[in-house]
């Protein structure tokens, strides 16, 4: 199916925090069929990767982040309205992995359920800009540059 991509605008943000020290954010701006595919993505991924029974600490952190992200995207919102997420590079980073093995999941797979459908097409064009602003968002991280010192 043909999908126009929401994703209106993704930056990279750097400032300082109260107490002086840099902080670099990742800003996306998402449109409603994004935020309700990413939503449906992040809970599928929450559901088959820690599905086992014994789990590793940082598989608890890993499920712990990723479920407040399920819980944010997910929180109700004005009907075609576009939201601004803004993400430390490591929760980026984590949706970025959900995305991506939701993708990579369904494309392996001999069959996909139908409500699996939309929301793969949708995330799958989404992917691409996402890997790109987590790699900004690291490069940011590593050696940032704050604005108006």
């Amino acid at each position: 199916p043909s999908v126009e991509i929401a994703m209106l605008r993704g930056r990279i943000d750097i400032s300082r925090d109260m107490e002086g020290e840099v902080m670099v954010l990742a800003c996306i701006d998402l449109g409603e069929e994004e935020i309700s595919a990413s939503a449906h993505a992040v809970g599928a991924t929450i559901s088959e990767r820690f599905r086992m029974q014994a789990i590793s600490g940082d598989d608890v952190l890993k499920l712990r982040e990723l479920t407040a992200l399920s819980d944010e995207l997910g929180e109700p919102r004005a009907e075609g309205a576009a939201r601004t997420f803004v993400f430390s590079p490591a929760r980026l980073n984590l949706y970025r992995e959900a995305i991506a093995d939701f993708v990579d999941s369904r494309g392996e797979a001999e069959w996909i359920r139908e409500e699996d459908r939309e929301p793969l097409a949708r995330v799958r064009e989404l992917a691409p800009a996402l890997s790109e602003l987590s790699k900004e968002a690291l490069r940011a991280a590593l050696s940032p540059a704050p604005h108006g010192r």
